[in-house]
């Protein structure tokens, strides 16, 4: 419960800024995107055209199982907060966290919910095959970002929380 209050006290700080909920919704469209369309980028590269992205991005949603598009759009929105955080945080404090908050986005952009898309990320670095051994075909893989993002996130707003200096 002590989490929830830290979070909700530094999403309050941040969001004091409307510029900070813009570069959040603009984040998690570009992450949400990003996983999306690198499943398709030889079609995209082969026959580039603003309308088949959209085609894409809109087909997605009857595509993906349903429980992979609620976590691919619960990754997309958890990786925007945390970058937002993370620019607050770097804004204020000079280059301290980044560290945190970047490695748990890289983790879940690469592990993306659906575990279709997971196959075609994977297979990139060579462990296409390794989500077929598991026992929910590479749902955990979106677990593991979701989980990842939200201690990201408590470290940031306790971060963000902790003063160093009176204002």
């Amino acid at each position: 419960m002590k989490y929830v209050h830290e979070i909700k006290k530094a999403l309050k700080e941040v969001y004091e800024s409307k510029n900070y909920l813009l570069l959040t919704s603009v984040l998690a469209f570009i992450i949400f995107s990003f996983n999306i369309l690198i499943t398709n980028s030889k079609l995209i590269f082969s026959n580039f055209s603003f309308q088949l992205i959209s085609s894409l991005l809109i087909g997605s949603f009857t595509s993906i199982s349903n429980i992979s598009l609620i976590f691919l759009i619960l990754i997309s929105i958890l990786a925007g907060i945390v970058l937002s955080l993370s620019i607050f945080l770097v804004r204020r404090q000079v280059f301290s966290t980044v560290s945190i908050g970047s490695s748990s986005i890289f983790v879940s952009v690469l592990t993306p919910s659906c575990p279709s898309c997971a196959i075609g990320l994977l297979s990139i670095l060579g462990l296409g095959s390794f989500v077929a051994v598991l026992p929910f075909k590479g749902l955990e893989l979106g677990f593991l970002g979701v989980i990842l993002l939200m201690i990201t996130l408590i470290f940031l707003s306790v971060k963000i929380n902790t003063k160093t200096c009176k204002r």
